[in-house]
């Protein structure tokens, strides 16, 4: 009680605190995917499977991780039309629920990582990151990567590679 009232914290925002991780939660068991920052970049460039695919899950639940929506707003900002480039993906965005970089996520990072690390297997720090934002929130990662992802099947991760 006594940390309690030096820290300002109340049982009152204790109670919101669970109300809101209570509603995040009944959100995330909506979902059903997670979306690899590549499907949006191919769904931009009109590659048919992966517009059909997205169509066929949207209405399924799908998540964006705020690391595939960083690396996407990096290609944004490569491209010589940023303006058209970034309503492109804002409007993308939209129709999809943005998934933060939580506690959760950071510690699968790190388990994954190591796991990673003593099997010998090399993967960009930003794919593990997606791939432990899938994991913590018990989602299927869709891609259309049929090289990084797919590695990663045998440390627990669900994935499902559009072909």
């Amino acid at each position: 009680m006594l940390v309690r009232e030096r820290c300002g914290v109340s049982y009152e925002s204790d109670q919101k605190n669970q109300e809101l991780s209570q509603a995040k939660s009944a959100i995330i068991l909506a979902m059903r995917y997670l979306l690899d920052t590549n499907i949006p970049v191919s769904f931009f460039r009109g590659k048919a499977a992966i517009i059909a695919k997205v169509k066929e899950v949207i209405n399924k639940g799908v998540g964006l991780s705020m690391i595939s929506l960083g690396e996407l707003y990096h290609g944004v900002n490569k491209s010589n039309r940023v303006k058209q480039k970034i309503k492109e993906v804002d409007k993308f965005v939209k129709t999809v629920k943005l998934l933060m970089v939580d506690k959760a996520v950071v510690w699968e990072y790190g388990k994954l990582m190591a796991k990673l690390e003593k099997k010998g297997i090399k993967l960009a720090s930003m794919d593990v990151l997606i791939a432990a934002t899938a994991k913590a929130n018990n989602l299927i990662i869709l891609t259309g990567d049929k090289q990084h992802f797919p590695r990663l099947k045998g440390f627990g991760i669900k994935v499902e590679v559009i072909k």
